[in-house]
């Protein structure tokens, strides 16, 4: 019998104490020479291409960073819509042609790639700072950056006391026709309406199609709500209204619950050709340094240890994630949309 910092150790406690030691640092030692063989082998591939739903400034941005850290690495990227890289990588399977090692877009896009086996499984160690929710259960995709539905306004239209507190409040008399929302939300649409439960959300949405006009693109909705045509816009994003304030535009904006978040899942192909320096570049836009350069791009990084530019951008926030069912039945939702609002 011993005794180790005050408190009483058996001859067997501490053999296995020691044995625990040596297994930690054994699995380090393994940890850190299987990164240092991923990035031998990945430099050794000498190329890696990014298909991104980004705009091409903030593709060349974490490209470029991920070039600083591995110079060895010729590393390229092509952007696109989510739709059009969608579009592209299936056209490209059917062909037999695998140009891809890592892409980025949203998550009905990332579902149906994970769906169609065209996401490898890579259990990045930098998966360990995301929270559920931004990262596949399975491991073949975790979200780098979110954007999150708000309300915005126009504050010259709208007095501090009449700022929705909830969805309900949308529905009062004074916002008939001064509502301005996307006119292809399918993932916000379906999401909310799960969120609130199917038939309440229904009902919910019915209502709501007599108080508002269609718009088509998110940006254009939060530059008319600023312009004063509408008095508030829904399913914009939050960050969108917020880097509009600098140049002095009269918009704020508020979450109203469930607030619907659009993740942008990041993926390993299957099928890459240049697999390790694919992982690499997943390791680097997971890690703290990728996601400082994504907050750099006034976006809203996930990585838990990587608060965005703004505290109110995540403050108390109840994220509501597209869920699987809404995911499987996307046309079906989207139909459902355009019964209730129109347009398509």
């Amino acid at each position: 019998m011993k005794y180790r910092f005050g408190f009483c150790v058996s001859g067997l406690e501490l053999s296995m104490i020691r044995s625990l030691v040596v297994v930690g640092v054994f699995l380090h030692a393994v940890s850190a020479l299987w990164a240092q063989d991923v990035k031998t082998l990945g430099e050794a591939e000498g190329k890696m291409v990014f298909y991104a739903a980004f705009n091409a400034n903030d593709s060349k941005t974490l490209i470029d960073g991920f070039k600083r850290l591995y110079p060895k690495i010729d590393a390229t990227f092509y952007r696109a819509t989510d739709a059009q890289l969608m579009e592209r990588i299936l056209t490209e399977g059917r062909a037999g042609r695998n140009l891809w090692d890592v892409v980025m877009s949203t998550s009905f896009y990332g579902h149906n790639l994970k769906k169609r086996g065209m996401l490898a499984v890579y259990d990045s160690v930098e998966r360990k700072f995301y929270r559920d929710g931004y990262k596949d259960p399975q491991a073949t995709w975790t979200s780098i950056y979110t954007n999150y539905a708000a309300f915005g306004y126009n504050t010259r239209n709208v007095a501090k006391t009449g700022v929705p507190k909830s969805h309900a409040d949308l529905l009062k008399p004074e916002w008939k026709g001064n509502i301005g929302i996307d006119s292809r939300p399918y993932e916000w649409f379906g999401t909310i309406v799960k969120a609130m439960g199917e038939e309440k959300g229904l009902a919910y949405m019915r209502e709501l199609a007599k108080q508002v006009q269609l718009r088509n693109g998110r940006t254009i909705l939060a530059q008319l709500t600023a312009a004063g045509e509408f008095n508030g816009a829904l399913s914009a994003y939050s960050q969108t209204f917020e880097t509009m304030k600098p140049a002095g535009a009269p918009v704020d904006w508020v979450y109203l619950d469930p607030v619907f978040a659009n993740i942008h899942p990041v993926g390993l192909s299957a099928k890459a050709p240049h697999p390790n320096a694919g992982k690499l570049f997943v390791d680097f836009a997971l890690s703290k340094r990728g996601q400082e350069l994504v907050r750099g791009m006034s976006r809203i990084p996930d990585r838990s240890d990587t608060p965005p530019e703004q505290a109110r951008y995540i403050e108390g926030i109840k994220p509501a994630f597209a869920p699987t069912e809404v995911l499987e039945n996307f046309e079906a939702y989207a139909k459902t949309f355009h019964e209730i609002f129109g347009g398509r």
